[in-house]
């Protein structure tokens, strides 16, 4: 499959959570990510979820942000009692609502052909398939990501 061609994949940027929830919340069916601001994971999601939008146009997709500590106080609120639990070491992560209702959730990011085999389970199949592995667009993401994660990387390194 040629996956240069992304026309019909509109860009996902990041926002506020209380923004992103009540996006996917209001649609029939909504793909919720969650992210850090420097977390190397969460730089695919936006490409990840682009690709997801484009094989699957009926699904809201949207990407909350944990900007600051404020934001994370509000997972009391708006997160816990829709049974999305998240936490710094579980971002990136997702869930998936229908009609405002969480039917699933996970941490952890990927691809979108690990997002979207996440995915069909409660949704069917994709009305476009996707390639095994990260997408073109995906792979650019990845690319300019590269030297926040081998920072990341460094850092860690550097603990032990």
């Amino acid at each position: 499959m040629d996956d240069t061609h992304q026309a019909d994949s509109p860009p996902v940027t990041p926002t506020d959570v209380s923004t992103a929830l009540e996006r996917v919340a209001a649609a029939p069916v909504g793909l919720l990510g969650l992210a850090m601001p420097l977390c190397g994971a969460c730089l695919l999601l936006p490409a990840s979820f682009a690709e997801i939008a484009r094989v699957r146009p009926g699904i809201t997709v949207a990407i909350g942000e944990f900007a600051d500590v404020a934001d994370w106080r509000l997972r009391e609120t708006l997160l816990w009692p829709r049974g999305i639990h998240v936490s710094r070491a579980s971002v990136p992560g997702r869930a998936l609502l229908i009609d405002g209702r969480t039917v699933a959730s996970r941490p952890g990011g990927g691809p979108a052909c690990v997002i979207d085999a996440w995915l069909t389970p409660h949704l069917g199949p994709a009305e476009r398939a996707l390639p095994d592995g990260p997408t073109a667009a995906e792979r650019r993401a990845l690319d300019l990501a590269g030297g926040r994660i081998d920072h990341q990387r460094r850092v860690r390194a550097a603990r032990t």
